[in-house]
């Protein structure tokens, strides 16, 4: 039989923590059922709680991110062929950029192109083998989820991108087109199997400490407290006017295409006129399958874990403002050293 507390006037007072003062489980579960009012305060804590610890962990894990590409994948690998690491910068919110010089061989340029995808895929799956391996706190597991996205889903995105396009890191494949088909067709297969795993174990996680049956409910909590934050950063992002090479790759791509419209109309005397020899020229847009990839597998990751038995027990969102604070120094210190270091 649960005990009540009616009786009690401390737990009336909204100053007490409960999760402190309660030693027993079933004396919070008491609590709640007779103070729902309590166990709703609760839930909105938790969720400015996970939406702050969301944005924080979204600069930490791009801006590591990059910098494995940038510094592990191209300036190290260009060393161990021989080559000159000579510098490499950062961007606030976008990606960053790495000078080497030497003379390589076909392969060794290969390698050092792809070097940056590589170890981000490398790093993407590692967190999450150790995600399912071993148990960690919620924020750490939060951050793992964030930076195995980042990891990998970024870097499928680019190699897709940049075959298809022919940009980027990806063109270090130019001499082997089959290959470059390989890697965009099958990079969407990639890409929607990674985006669906790692979205379901995000609602995983987030049912774990928030269980609503209802739906459309369940629903708007997922748009608070991971689309706000990634509509927050895709925000920073798009202020600091500094593409991706991802989406460089597009805007390179009907760059190339206006300067051969253009080459054509003048050499052949065309009447259309160079915006519509263009769209004959440009490639067709995978933008679009892109994001409908994500809209579908986001769907179908957002149903799974309603009707499949958990795979393992989610650690619940902290009801500590302590633990905010501490990645929002750590996202702080690291913004403050990428603008003290390269000024942007």
């Amino acid at each position: 039989m649960p005990v009540s507390y009616l009786s009690s006037p401390a737990y009336y007072r909204d100053e007490v923590p409960i999760e402190d003062k309660a030693q027993d489980k079933k004396d919070i579960e008491a609590i709640k059922q007779y103070f729902p009012g309590m166990r709703c305060q609760l839930r909105i804590k938790r969720m400015i709680i996970w939406m702050i610890l969301a944005e924080s962990m979204l600069i930490l894990s791009t801006r590591l991110g990059a910098f494995l590409h940038e510094f592990i994948g191209h300036g190290f690998s260009a060393t161990l062929f021989g080559g000159r690491f000579e510098s490499f910068r950062l961007t606030l919110f976008a990606g960053g950029e790495a000078k080497i010089s030497g003379n390589f061989g076909e392969m060794a340029s290969v390698c050092i192109g792809l070097g940056g995808i590589v170890i981000n895929l490398v790093t993407g799956f590692l967190v999450l083998i150790l995600l399912q391996k071993r148990k960690a706190s919620f924020s750490l597991t939060l951050f793992g989820l964030f930076l195995a996205g980042v990891s990998i889903l970024s870097q499928i995105q680019y190699m897709i991108l940049g075959a298809y396009y022919r940009y980027g890191d990806p063109a270090c494949l130019m001499e082997y087109p089959r290959v470059l088909f390989i890697s965009w067709t099958w990079g969407l297969l990639m890409l929607a199997y990674f985006a669906w795993y790692i979205m379901r174990l995000f609602f995983q996680l987030q049912d774990a400490s928030f269980p609503i049956p209802n739906l459309l409910t369940r629903a708007m909590l997922s748009c608070l407290i991971l689309g706000l934050p990634v509509f927050l950063y895709s925000g920073l992002y798009h202020c600091a006017k500094i593409p991706l090479g991802s989406t460089a790759a597009i805007h390179e791509a009907r760059i190339q295409a206006e300067k051969e419209a253009a080459r054509i109309k003048a050499e052949t005397g065309s009447e259309k006129a160079i915006d519509e020899i263009r769209r004959d020229l440009e490639p067709y847009p995978i933008l679009p399958l892109i994001l409908a990839i994500y809209l579908l597998t986001t769907i179908l990751a957002f149903f799974s874990p309603a009707q499949s038995q958990r795979e393992r027990d989610f650690p619940l969102v902290p009801v500590s403002y302590i633990h905010c604070f501490t990645w929002i120094i750590l996202s702080g210190v690291v913004l403050s050293c990428i603008a003290f270091l390269w000024g942007v």
